[in-house]
C-alpha cells in the first residue's frame, strides 16, 4: 500500500500529530542536566538536524566465489548524524544475494557493482566492485530441426492481441529466435513476449527464425480483423449507502458512501436527507448537523432514478454535557513511529510541516495540562525496522505483557497480523464515546476489523489529498519531447483509454533504444485503471470480490496492447526503487504519491537539475465520462492503540482515560484551526500538493478527487505490503500475454479463501 504513509502525514490530518510538547505541567518544571530530566524528559532542541555526509566501508572483496560470502562493516559520517540507515544494492541484479544490508553472498559468476548509500541522503554513498568467480552451469545448446507456430487462433481485432507459442524439435532444442512480420502496418510482433498486435485491416504473416540456424524458420498467418467496438454497458440494479456514523452532533460533520452494483456501473448518485431541517448533506456525501433531530438519507441513481438505496437513519444529537476529565497522575503516553518521521506526528518537533502546528500545540498543552499527562513521539527500535520484522517486534511485546507504546504508527494492511497477536486494543467503545464519529469514512473501513475499531480517532478534513496510485512522469521529458502533457488531457476529459495508447505509442516513437514510454508496476496500473472504472476489486460492504468483470478485461486488453507495440516495459518494479524510471530509460511509471520527492524513492535530483514531476490519474474507458470515474483508497496510516500496556498504567488509570485524552487533544486542535479565519481547506490542499507536483495541470488533477468521487477498496489491505499479494504475478502474467480467466483460476481460490477470513469474521 500498501499504502504507503508519508503523503497523508504531511497532510497533517491524514494522521493525528502527537507530540512531547516540553513545557511544563502543573506540578513540574523540567530542570535538564546533560539534555535529560530528572522525570526522564529530554530536553527539547532546536538544533539543524544533522545528515549523513561519508559513508565508510571495511571488510570488502575484490573476488570471491560462487556460495561465498561476507559481511559489510558500514560506518555513517559524521558521528552526530540523526539518521544512519543505509540502503545496499547490487547491480546488475542475480549475481549476488545481499542480506540485511550487510552479508553479501556470490550467486553466480560475474561482475558486479555494490552501492551502500545513506537513506537520509542518497546522494552520499560507496561504491565497491566485485568480481564472483566459480563454475557455471552453462545451458546445454542444441541447434533445431524444426520449428512450430501455434495460436488458439489465427485472427485478432485492431488494437488487440494474440499470444503465440512457439515449439522446437528435438524438444530440448534451443528457442531462442529472431520475430518478424511482413507488414508493420498491418500487424506488430514482440519478440521478447510473442504477442501480435493488431494495427490496421489486413492478413499478415510472422515468422520466427531460429538465431542459431537462419535455415529453421516457421510462419503463421494472422488475420487482422475490425475492431467490434462493442461498448460495455452496466445497467446500475442496486445501491448501498455506508455512514461513517449513524449519530453526529449538531454542528458537527459525517460522510456517507453509495457503492453502485453491480461492480462497474455508473457510482454517480444523487444524494438526499429527507429532514434537511435536521441534517443537510452535499453532492459530495457530506453530511451536516443542523439540530437535534432524526432524518433518513438516501441515494438515486443519476442513470436509472429506480435505482435507489434503502434510506439510512441518522440521528442529530444536542451538544452533550461536558465529560469528566480524568487525571492520568502525570502518565507518559507515547506513541511510536519510524526515527525518520518523527516530526510527521510531534507538533512540536522544529520539523513538523502542517499548516496546523500552532493550533495543534495549542491543544496538546491544554490537554496535557488538564489531564496532567504527557505525550512523547519516540522512535521504533533498530531491531523493528519495518514490515513483518516490525509486526513481530510488536506482537512480541505484547506477548510478554510489555508494549511500549500506547499508539503505533503503522499501515493498515497490519491489522489483521496485530489482532493474531492480541497486540492492539478494542477501541470501539471509546471512540463511540469520545469520538464525536469525526473519523473519515474510508480511514474507519480500514480501522474496523471482525466488529472491533483498532486505531486513534481523528476528525476527516476537507483539505485531504486523495491521490495513491498513478502515473507520475518525467515532465522534462514530456516538455522535450513535445507531447500534450497526459495531465492536460484528463483535465480537458480525454484521457480515455484510446486517447492513453494513443499517447504512449506516439511517445515511444520518439524514444531512443532501450527506451521506453511507459514503465513501473503492473499490477499497480490494474488495480488504478480498475478503481477508476468503478470497480472495487475487494468490497468489504458486501465482503466479496471483482475479478473477472468485462472492465477488468478490457484493461488488460489495453496494457497488452502497449506490451506488443513496446511502449510499456514488463519489468515491473513495485517498490520503485530502481527500473527504467530511476534509470532515465522511461518517460512515465506507475508509482504512489508518497515517492514524490522522497529521498528513498524518486529524490529532488533523480533527473539531475531540471528534475520536474507530473501527476495523472490512470485512464478510464472510451464509454465513461470523466465525471463518472473513482479513484480508490487502498490503505492508509492508522495509529493504532496498543494492548498489554497495564504494567505501565498508574493505579486507577485506563486504557479509555489515555483513548479520552488523545481524542479530546485531536477535537480541539481540528477545532482551533477549522474555526480560525485563516482556514481555507482547498488553498490548503493545492499548497500541499503544488510542493509534490511541478506542472500546474497536474496540480488540477490531483484536486480533482475528494469525499465524493473516492471509494475504499481493501485490494492489498490483507497483506503485509503489495508484494505479498497474491495477485501480483497473475497480473503481470496477464498482461505479459496470458489468457485471462485461466490465469484467474489459478489464483482465485486462495485469493478469495484469504480475504473472507480477514473480512467475513469468521
Amino acid at each position: 500500500m500498501r499504502k504507503w504513509i508519508a503523503f497523508m502525514l504531511v497532510l497533517f490530518l491524514a494522521v493525528v500529530a502527537i507530540g512531547c510538547g516540553g513545557g511544563e505541567t502543573p506540578e513540574h518544571v523540567h530542570k535538564f542536566v546533560d539534555g535529560i530530566c530528572e522525570c526522564g524528559e529530554k530536553e527539547p532542541t532546536t538544533d539543524v538536524e544533522v545528515k549523513p555526509t561519508e559513508i565508510k566501508v571495511s571488510g570488502e572483496k575484490a573476488e570471491i566465489e560462487v556460495g561465498e560470502e561476507f559481511d559489510l562493516t558500514i560506518e555513517v559520517l559524521p558521528a552526530d548524524a540523526k539518521n544512519k540507515n543505509v540502503r545496499v544494492v547490487a547491480n546488475p541484479s542475480g549475481i549476488v544475494e545481499i542480506k540485511d544490508n550487510k552479508t553479501i553472498k556470490g550467486l553466480k559468476a560475474g561482475e558486479v557493482t555494490i552501492t551502500v548509500s545513506a537513506v537520509a541522503a542518497p546522494t552520499v554513498k560507496k561504491e565497491i566492485k566485485l568480481t564472483v568467480k566459480g563454475e557455471e552451469v552453462v545451458p546445454e545448446v542444441v541447434n533445431p530441426t524444426s520449428f512450430e507456430i501455434t495460436a488458439t487462433g489465427n485472427e485478432v481485432e485492431v488494437g488487440k492481441t494474440l499470444s503465440l507459442q512457439l515449439s522446437a524439435l528435438p524438444e530440448n532444442a534451443t528457442k531462442t529466435a529472431t520475430w518478424t512480420s511482413s507488414d508493420e502496418t498491418i500487424a506488430k510482433v514482440n519478440g521478447t513476449t510473442r504477442m501480435v498486435l493488431g494495427v490496421a485491416e489486413g492478413t499478415v504473416t510472422i515468422t520466427a527464425t531460429s538465431t542459431l540456424d537462419p535455415t529453421v524458420s516457421a510462419t503463421f498467418e494472422v488475420k487482422v480483423i475490425p475492431a467490434e467496438n462493442i461498448e460495455i454497458e452496466i445497467d446500475p440494479t442496486e445501491i448501498t449507502v455506508t455512514l461513517s456514523a449513524e449519530e453526529v452532533e449538531a454542528g458537527y460533520k459525517v460522510t456517507a458512501k453509495a457503492t453502485v452494483y453491480p461492480a462497474g456501473a455508473n457510482q454517480n448518485v444523487i444524494w438526499s436527507s429527507m429532514r434537511p431541517e435536521y441534517a443537510t448533506i452535499d453532492d459530495k456525501g457530506v453530511i451536516t448537523g443542523v439540530a437535534e433531530g432524526t432524518t433518513y438519507i438516501q441515494a438515486v441513481s443519476v442513470v436509472d432514478g429506480n435505482v435507489k438505496s434503502s434510506r439510512v437513519k441518522l440521528k442529530v444529537l444536542p451538544a452533550p454535557a461536558p465529560i469528566a476529565i480524568p487525571d492520568l497522575q502525570g502518565y507518559k503516553i507515547v506513541i511510536m513511529n519510524a526515527d525518520s518521521a518523527l516530526q510527521d506526528n510531534d507538533p512540536f518537533h522544529e520539523n513538523y510541516k502542517g499548516a496546523d502546528k500552532m493550533f495543534r500545540q495549542q491543544a496538546w498543552s491544554e490537554v496535557m495540562k488538564e489531564y496532567n499527562c504527557s505525550i512523547a513521539v519516540e522512535a521504533y527500535p533498530q531491531d523493528a525496522p519495518w514490515g513483518d520484522q516490525r509486526i513481530q517486534w510488536v506482537n512480541e511485546q505484547a506477548t510478554t505483557g510489555a508494549a511500549q507504546a500506547d499508539f503505533y504508527v503503522g499501515p493498515s494492511s497490519w491489522i489483521s497480523m496485530l489482532y493474531a497477536g492480541n497486540s492492539i486494543h478494542n477501541a470501539k467503545s471509546y471512540y463511540d464515546k469520545y469520538g464525536k464519529n469525526q473519523m473519515d469514512i474510508n480511514t474507519k473501513a480500514a480501522a474496523t476489523y471482525r466488529g472491533g475499531m483498532y486505531a486513534l480517532s481523528f476528525p476527516s478534513d476537507e483539505s485531504k489529498n486523495y491521490v495513491d496510485l498513478g502515473f507520475y512522469y518525467n515532465l522534462g521529458w514530456v516538455e522535450r519531447l513535445k507531447v500534450e502533457s497526459p495531465a492536460k488531457m484528463f483535465n480537458e476529459g480525454r484521457w480515455t483509454y484510446s486517447n492513453f495508447v494513443k499517447w504512449a505509442n506516439d511517445v515511444q516513437a520518439l524514444l531512443g533504444e532501450g527506451e521506453k514510454a511507459i514503465s513501473g508496476s503492473l499490477y499497480y496500473m490494474f488495480i488504478g485503471m480498475s478503481n477508476t472504472a468503478g470497480v472495487k476489486i475487494a468490497d468489504t460492504v458486501k465482503v466479496e470480490l471483482t475479478l473477472r468483470s468485462d472492465r477488468q478485461k478490457q484493461i488488460a486488453d489495453t496494457l497488452k496492447s502497449l506490451v506488443a507495440s513496446g511502449a510499456l516495459a514488463t519489468t515491473s518494479s513495485w517498490a520503485e526503487t530502481s527500473g527504467e524510471f530511476h534509470e532515465k530509460k522511461s518517460v512515465m511509471t506507475a508509482g504512489c504519491w508518497w515517492f514524490l520527492k522522497a529521498d528513498n524513492r524518486w529524490s529532488t535530483d533523480l533527473f539531475g537539475e531540471d528534475t520536474r514531476y507530473g501527476y495523472v490519474p490512470f485512464p478510464y474507458p472510451d464509454q465513461m465520462k470523466k465525471d463518472a470515474i473513482r479513484i480508490g483508497e487502498n490503505g492508509t496510516t492508522l495509529l493504532y492503540f496498543a494492548s498489554a500496556r497495564e504494567y505501565n498504567h498508574p493505579a486507577g488509570v485506563s486504557y479509555e482515560d489515555i483513548y479520552q485524552a488523545m481524542t479530546d487533544a485531536n477535537l480541539r486542535a481540528f477545532k482551533y484551526y477549522s474555526s480560525d479565519a485563516s482556514y481555507d481547506p482547498e488553498t490548503i490542499k493545492r499548497t500541499a500538493i503544488s510542493a509534490k507536483v511541478d506542472d500546474p495541470e497536474s496540480v488540477e488533477c490531483a484536486m480533482y478527487w475528494n469525499n465524493g468521487n473516492s471509494f475504499y477498496d481493501a485490494v492489498q489491505d490483507f497483506y503485509t505490503s503489495p508484494s505479498g499479494s497474491q495477485l501480483v504475478a497473475p497480473i503481470n502474467n496477464i498482461i505479459k500475454g496470458a489468457d485471462y480467466d485461466q490465469t484467474i483460476d489459478s489464483v482465485e481460490g486462495t485469493y478469495v479463501t484469504k480475504f473472507q477470513s480477514v473480512y467475513s469474521g469468521n
